[in-house]
């Protein structure tokens, strides 16, 4: 028996010699398929024969062959146990299975246990059998490829979640260090306003105490988005859900905000019947979403326009849609599909938070079972909607 003189593996590159191990029982096949060899039009196939079962099954998990065509008897033993048993100690060879008959069952057992072909032996012309190897060489080359780009893919997917887990990691801990001394600050504020409350510019003073008041609750703001996007990220959001009428939410947004719409000059008004059915919701994060979608639409909608809120069944009668509607500039239509991404926002110039309020409300959204979405027409206003199952 002969040995390769040139040991090498598939790499897609026009190889010098083919190296084709046969494992076969019978010594007649063998020489038959030397002959079928011989008649090939290609000289650089390398055929290596050897008959042992355990010789077989060494020589084809060694690597040093490109290819190896099994017959499936092999005395008491078959080439599936073989083909399993090299599997099971990672074998890369590429396996064709021979077989004296017909039958299915050994073709499906062979692929099963990694055949990449099958092949009859009283079928096999030299055509046959060199197209055969040549299109198992390629098949072999493409799978290879792909699992080393699946292996790239996670490698890479694995890579992106362990940025997000430390960029939420860091959320939290800035959060958490930025959250002591703002409390701090505030107190001293207010320890400071009571001490010049009788003072001749109290007045100024108070201004000026105001303004750093304001300054806190929009750190504060931030540092509750950042922990919002953590939880909603990691799955630690938990809900308190409360059977509500869904005009009860819209009424308690309009009372919220009514004031900051007021000192905007932006008409505030909502629409929702007191008869819709009820949902399961947590207040407190619907209260939410509809802080960030109504200062929103109060921000981009100029002076004598109107917001407006609505909640209406919608769907198959299986769910309610709420919506937030302004008479605004509206947003670009290539725009609209960044809405929701986290740190996304349309005009950084004019940014006052994070980019995290839409990521944040799309989160809750999705939490309640629902979906959210953004219409609009440049120049003509914006329509943010979401939806919430009705409780059963």
């Amino acid at each position: 028996m002969s040995h390769p003189a040139n040991s090498k593996t598939l790499n897609g590159r026009e190889l010098d010699s083919v190296d084709v191990l046969l494992i076969d029982d019978d010594e007649d096949d063998y020489l038959l398929t030397r002959e079928l060899f011989d008649d090939f039009a290609d000289e650089r196939y390398q055929l290596d024969w050897t008959d042992g079962f355990d010789d077989g099954l060494e020589k084809l998990v060694g690597g040093d062959y490109d290819i190896c065509l099994l017959d499936y008897r092999l005395g008491a033993q078959d080439g599936v146990e073989l083909l399993k048993r090299a599997v099971e100690r990672d074998n890369t060879t590429p396996v064709v299975i021979l077989t004296g008959a017909d039958d299915r069952s050994i073709d499906r057992a062979a692929m099963r246990h990694g055949a990449i072909d099958y092949l009859v032996k009283s079928e096999i012309t030299a055509g046959l059998l060199e197209r055969t190897i040549r299109y198992s060489l390629e098949r072999h080359r493409f799978a290879q490829q792909q699992r080393k780009l699946a292996a790239e893919n996670e490698r890479l997917y694995q890579q992106a979640q362990q940025a997000l887990e430390m960029r939420d990691e860091m959320h939290r801990i800035v959060a958490h260090d930025l959250k002591n001394p703002l409390n701090t600050m505030g107190l001293a504020l207010q320890l400071m306003e009571r001490h010049v409350r009788n003072d001749a510019d109290a007045e100024q003073f108070s201004r000026q105490l105001e303004t750093q008041r304001l300054c806190i609750s929009r750190m504060k703001r931030l540092i509750q988005d950042l922990l919002d996007a953590a939880r909603i990220e990691d799955g630690r959001l938990e809900l308190q859900r409360v059977a509500l009428r869904p005009n009860e939410l819209i009424e308690r947004a309009l009372e919220e905000h009514e004031i900051a719409a007021a000192d905007e000059s932006v008409e505030l008004v909502g629409d929702a019947p007191g008869d819709l059915p009820f949902i399961n919701v947590d207040a407190r994060r619907m209260a939410q979403v509809f802080a960030n979608l109504i200062s929103n639409a109060i921000k981009f909608t100029a002076q004598g326009g109107t917001v407006e809120l609505s909640a209406e069944v919608a769907g198959d009668g299986d769910i309610v849609r709420f919506s937030v509607s302004d008479t605004g500039r509206g947003i670009a239509e290539d725009k609209l599909p960044h809405l929701f991404e986290r740190f996304w926002q349309e005009d950084r110039e004019e940014a006052r938070g994070a980019g995290l309020g839409l990521a944040i409300c799309k989160g809750l959204v999705e939490a309640h079972g629902g979906e959210i979405w953004a219409e609009s027409t440049p120049g003509e206003g914006s329509t943010f909607s979401f939806t919430v199952p009705l409780a059963e």
